[in-house]
């Protein structure tokens, strides 16, 4: 059972859309002492209030982990109960630039501390449901991590995903239909790698922010590409990072065995595969054309070369 003499772990993993978190949200939480939670954020934003799909196949509030949490949570009172109310104060705390979080403790405490108390009692439903202490928290916005930081109540780990901008660019360019049971929930259009690249780099940058908040010892860099790669590497540090032992995941990767998601809300529509294996695809390099690739690396190439990608 959680250990309630300690603050949440909460282990948050930030960075850009198409980058690979909710595979890594799903990894890590093959590991017992871990809840793979999917994109917290999302739950009063449209997940419930839509009754959208969890990766068991069931909806939100059909779902026998969520279903519990949300009614759990949701039956607390406090001024900040209903979805509607607690949404707004998610826009206005979660924001990259925050007059609400800046201003916490003078002009905007009331606010912030309803902001804080009901995001703790979500956790907290989380973890009592579950019956695990740390919690995986895959809402990727740097501005959510910034906000969870600022409750002083959480003990945030951050792991800030970076993926190559053109491999992000050339997923974004794919358009999607609406198919709530396969995880789309809204129709998804094409977006130019130009408009990608400008907002790559905005949410990597904020992202970076994050390691002087939480401190070098609380914040982990990781490049996708890496981590498909080496596995074992790449969990060797998050296990740093969270103190556990994710040894026999890493084994198990390496070995080629599949990855079963299990109650994740939200995120990419991996989430409702019933077996995944990790494999790297660089298709990125056929699927841009050379006028997208050039305009990515006009507006994204420093940032790249930065990352360590190769110019190409």
């Amino acid at each position: 059972m959680p250990d309630r003499t300690r603050p949440p772990r909460i282990v948050y993993i930030a960075g850009y859309g198409r980058s690979g978190s909710t595979l890594l949200d799903m990894i890590l939480g093959q590991h017992p002492a871990v809840v793979s939670a999917g994109e917290v954020t999302t739950l009063s934003r449209h997940v419930w209030p839509r009754r959208e799909y969890c990766s068991c196949g069931k909806t939100a509030p059909e779902c026998e982990r969520w279903g519990e949490i949300g009614s759990t949570w949701l039956a607390r009172p406090d001024d900040a109960a209903s979805l509607p109310a607690y949404h707004r104060l998610q826009a206005d705390v979660e924001a990259i630039v925050s007059p609400v979080r800046l201003l916490r403790r003078t002009l905007f405490r009331r606010a912030f501390d309803r902001y804080a108390a009901r995001t703790l009692s979500l956790f907290d439903a989380i973890r009592s449901q579950s019956g695990k202490d740390i919690v995986i928290d895959s809402s990727k916005l740097p501005g959510r991590a910034l906000a969870l930081h600022a409750t002083g109540a959480v003990d945030l780990r951050v792991i800030h995903l970076v993926r190559d901008g053109r491999g992000v660019a050339a997923s974004m360019l794919r358009p999607y239909e609406v198919d709530a049971k396969a995880g789309l929930q809204k129709k998804l259009v094409s977006k130019p790698a130009f408009r990608t690249a400008i907002r790559w780099c905005l949410v990597n940058l904020a992202a970076e922010m994050l390691r002087r908040r939480v401190g070098p010892q609380h914040y982990l860099q990781i490049r996708y590409e890496d981590f498909i790669a080496d596995p074992r590497a790449g969990l060797a540090a998050i296990g740093e990072l969270t103190g556990l032992d994710f040894a026999a995941i890493a084994d198990a990767l390496v070995r080629g065995d599949a990855i079963h998601p299990v109650h994740q809300i939200a995120g990419s529509r991996l989430r409702m595969t019933k077996s995944i294996r990790l494999e790297r695809s660089d298709d990125w390099r056929t699927r841009l054309s050379p006028r997208q690739r050039a305009h990515f690396d006009l507006l994204g190439g420093w940032l790249l070369r930065r990352y360590g990608y190769p110019k190409g």
